[in-house]
């Protein structure tokens, strides 16, 4: 009875080894198969990848792991179906990980869906509790991208909560500000993007424009210069000179695009800002830069600067030079030019006025306000209105003439002068509507 009861025991023994074996047989297997498909990954081999993760799977069909790589496999080939679908089951597996909700944020990001990314990404934050500040960076992105300026700011402070030195996340912050219309706080956010990056183009180049907009032509110059010496490039060196010109510095300007023609001999964009340049000189009192204007535009207009540009150019420099006709008709060809020089509209108001051609001024002027827009300030716009009704007034358009004049008066300028102009258009208006009644 005894021995038969250890030939039992013996026996059972045996088959609970073979299980365990069995166990420790499918272990090693499922590890290797992980591990071969992450090798796969590393390597660029994302066929075999999936194929190994499968097999994974086939040993341990619960493994959240196995689904989330093969998820990110699938995603690599651009089985985006295939990938969703593992990756929501590897959330099903494990509903407090962060990782599938990333990967699904990344999924939903290749194919530019920003309201998904933003949702994906959203969870992965709240199950790490906030504390990656790369993931929160990731989630402001998205949520900038998608236009949600609010919820994209909550999330790099919240990011910069955990990291104060990432200057990506400063300048996203900064380009949030700034849309939002808040000014100091955009100006603040870029400056230290810049203090912690200091060859970070992109936030000295937005930072240039911030000041720009704010009438700090200094700082916005530095910026600038510091843009071309890290650089180093010729768009950079225009850019500048063309800062330099809009703050009344052409003399300034002129020295940067000498340095930029040792780089680039006889390039027909350089003679194109050089006679920029020069007419701002004219326009300063100095009637002898008009010639070398007028030689370096002519350069210009025979290289592959853009046309557009340099006719609208070239038209102000004969308006300037006394040949107002001439001037004319140049910039209407440049009007005409795709793309067209905003500038262009300007120059042919002040040609067209010069000729007493009131109707192609004032319609000159009607488009390059509706080219501006609200980039242009208030005192811009009420002048240019005013300047619109008056032309329209002699151009024997009291309609519009009232609609324009209303507009200045009602931007703030009530002078005497714009009011007497209001009335005249009024009184011609109801004129002209009493002998249409007739």
């Amino acid at each position: 009875m005894r021995r038969t009861v250890l030939l039992l025991l013996g026996a059972l023994a045996a088959m609970v080894g073979v299980v365990l074996l069995g166990r420790l047989d499918h272990d090693r297997r499922y590890r290797t198969l992980m591990t071969d498909g992450d090798a796969a990954l590393v390597h660029n081999q994302p066929y075999r990848a999936v194929e190994a993760f499968s097999g994974a799977l086939a040993i341990r069909g619960d493994a959240m792991a196995a689904y989330y790589r093969r998820g990110e496999a699938y995603a690599t080939l651009g089985q985006d179906f295939q990938a969703e679908r593992d990756l929501r089951q590897a959330h099903t597996l494990a509903p407090d990980a962060p990782e599938p909700f990333e990967a699904l944020g990344r999924l939903a990001e290749r194919r530019s869906d920003w309201p998904a990314a933003a949702d994906a990404y959203a969870h992965a934050a709240d199950r790490l509790r906030d504390t990656d500040a790369r993931l929160l960076y990731t989630l402001g992105l998205a949520h900038y991208r998608t236009g949600a300026l609010p919820a994209a700011s909550d999330a790099l402070r919240r990011a910069l909560a955990v990291d104060d030195a990432s200057a990506e996340a400063h300048y996203l912050q900064g380009l949030i500000a700034r849309d939002l219309g808040n000014t100091r706080e955009a100006l603040a956010a870029l400056e230290q993007a810049i203090r912690l990056r200091p060859s970070f183009s992109a936030a000295r180049q937005e930072l240039a424009a911030l000041y720009r907009t704010l009438g700090r032509t200094g700082d916005e110059i530095a910026q600038m210069k510091t843009l071309a010496a890290q650089d180093g490039s010729l768009d950079r060196h225009l850019a500048l000179a063309d800062s330099q010109v809009a703050a009344g510095q052409p003399s300034a300007a002129l020295d940067t695009l000498a340095a930029a023609e040792t780089q680039a001999p006889g390039n027909s964009r350089i003679a194109l800002a050089v006679g920029r340049a020069r007419l701002a000189q004219v326009e300063q009192g100095d009637p002898q830069a008009l010639a070398p204007a007028l030689q370096a535009l002519e350069r210009a207009l025979g290289g592959t600067a853009p046309r557009g540009q340099g006719l609208a150019l070239y038209g102000r420099a004969l308006h300037l030079s006394g040949d107002t006709a001439g001037a004319e008709r140049l910039l209407l060809d440049a009007i005409r030019t795709s793309p067209t020089d905003t500038h262009a509209f300007g120059y042919l108001a002040d040609a067209a006025e010069r000729l007493d051609h009131a109707i192609i001024a004032r319609d000159a002027l009607i488009a390059l306000d509706a080219l501006e827009g609200g980039t242009a300030g208030p005192s811009v716009r009420a002048a240019r209105a005013r300047r619109i009704g008056a032309l329209s007034l002699t151009g024997h358009d009291p309609a519009t003439a009232v609609h324009y004049l209303t507009l200045a008066t009602t931007a703030g300028d009530q002078t005497p002068a714009t009011r007497a102009l209001l009335a005249d258009a009024q009184a011609q208006a109801a004129d002209a509507a009493t002998a249409s009644r007739r």
